[in-house]
């Protein structure tokens, strides 16, 4: 008897699985092909090109002001730059590098002023203080929030030994040599 019951559950076994796997059904597939994952460029310049000569300012005494000539800040891309920028600017901060006055103490005691535009009829002052604290300044502040590809903003700067000491003939003679470092950032 269990002989015949255990053929019998055998018998049903196989029976469902041949109903389960004979039965008809429509199917069909569809595929997403080509995905592909890229990263944007952020080609940051100024007037055009990856580096430019800075202001020379004719030797001048305390509290004389030497005007930089005006700069322009691009977002190296489309539509108003062929360039391959495709990344917007959320930060932009200038910075003094490679500071240079042979040990006259310029560097200490010459002041900066950086002022930035995008066409408004003032300029907006993003830093007023002394050149050798003059660190990631951001000029997209105080007024704007980003810059995006194929846009510009204007920057200059005036500097300036002020007359604060009684005596500055030590500085007489003296020159200061440094290089502005502008880095954009997209966050």
């Amino acid at each position: 008897m269990l002989r015949i019951a255990k053929s019998l559950l055998t018998i049903i076994a196989v029976a469902a699985i041949a109903a389960g796997s004979t039965s008809a059904y429509f199917s069909d597939s569809a595929t997403i092909t080509g995905n592909t994952f890229s990263t944007g460029i952020l080609d940051i310049r100024v007037n055009g090109e990856p580096s430019v000569i800075g202001g020379t300012f004719s030797p001048m005494a305390p509290d004389q002001v030497g005007d930089s000539p005006q700069f322009d800040i691009n977002n190296y891309g489309q539509p108003w730059f062929n360039g391959p920028s495709t990344l917007t600017a959320k930060s932009l901060s200038l910075n003094v590098i490679n500071p240079n006055d042979s040990g006259s103490g310029l560097w200490h005691k010459v002041k900066i002023k950086v002022e930035v535009n995008r066409g408004w009829p003032t300029w907006q002052v993003a830093y007023d203080g002394n050149i050798d604290a003059l660190a990631n300044v951001d000029l997209l502040n105080p007024n704007w929030t980003e810059l995006t590809p194929g846009s510009s903003e204007s920057f200059r700067y005036h500097v300036y030994l002020p007359n604060e000491d009684a005596n500055q003939n030590t500085l007489m003679g003296q020159s200061l040599v440094w290089d502005f470092y502008i880095e954009g950032r997209t966050n």
